[in-house]
């Protein structure tokens, strides 16, 4: 069950102070909400609402900053459908939650939701990240190389699935898409397959991570060699409009030609292209 919990720690912004805003909840007789907990922007019903099911990171997180009561009490609270205030999840502010189970975490490993819990955050490594581990104080202090293990950690949120990056953060990608030159068969990090432009030289076969929430990489033969994009033994790739088997290639060999990889679903991808320039290389 939630409790009133504020797991604000702190912000290296230049201020110091969490980046926060109002958002719209339904009334508390419908859905309450602790401090602490968090939510998404259910876009079905138009409110916030906390979080219930891993999938939930699909839309716009935040965490409440204020508590949305059931009734109204002997004081005189507000219980009535209203504009509350946030945390935005601003990548600078850290939060501390409680985990799921107790970890050696080192810092940067990766967070995801828990299912049915919205105040705690469950560690998986190799998992897409909503969260990160940004403390080390439970690193061993003198000699010695164990980490101990913990029930709480501070985390700073990513910044792909928070409201922040949804609302406040498009600024800071309007910078463009980074570059990666491949000019030799090789196997691509999680991390490339965000907002990037691949070139692709030599006979190549470019091996993509495991499908993750929004990834979106665009990839472009520079030479025209014979290249392949090969994606995870489980995922597939929608080409053409047709969905693949799992586990099969697109290629080209054709100078200029160029594909956009998004993600479809938990199952791959989806290829937009000029029709027929990829084929399925199975």
């Amino acid at each position: 069950m939630a409790v009133n919990k504020d797991p604000f720690c702190y912000s290296s912004r230049k201020d110091g102070k969490p980046h926060v805003f109002r958002g719209l909840v339904q009334a508390g007789a419908t859905q309450a909400i602790k401090v602490g907990e968090i939510c998404t922007w259910n876009e079905t019903t138009g409110y916030f609402i906390p979080v219930d099911a891993v999938a939930d990171f699909r839309y716009p997180l935040a965490i409440a900053r204020e508590e949305q009561k059931a009734a109204v009490g002997r004081s005189g609270e507000l219980s009535g459908a209203r504009y509350i205030e946030f945390y935005s999840l601003h990548p600078q502010d850290v939060f501390e939650f409680e985990l799921a189970a107790a970890q050696s975490l080192a810092i940067g490993d990766p967070f995801t939701l828990t299912a049915s819990n919205s105040q705690k955050l469950t560690a998986a490594a190799g998992a897409f990240s909503v969260a990160h581990c940004v403390d080390d104080s439970h690193y061993p202090q003198e000699e010695g190389t164990t980490i101990a293990n913990q029930s709480y950690a501070k985390v700073s949120f990513n910044p792909i699935v928070s409201y922040w990056g949804f609302r406040f953060g498009k600024a800071g990608r309007s910078g463009g898409r980074r570059v990666i030159a491949m000019a030799a068969t090789g196997t691509l990090l999680e991390g490339d397959m965000y907002n990037t432009l691949i070139t692709i030289a030599g006979t190549t076969v470019i091996t993509l991570p495991a499908v993750k929430p929004g990834m979106d990489a665009i990839f472009v033969s520079i030479d025209g060699a014979d290249q392949s994009i090969d994606p995870n033994a489980s995922d597939k790739i929608r080409l053409d409009g047709a969905q693949l088997d799992d586990g099969d290639k697109i290629s080209q060999s054709t100078v200029g030609y160029s594909c956009q990889l998004l993600t479809e679903s938990a199952d791959g991808f989806i290829c937009i292209s000029v029709a027929t320039q990829w084929t399925d290389g199975s």
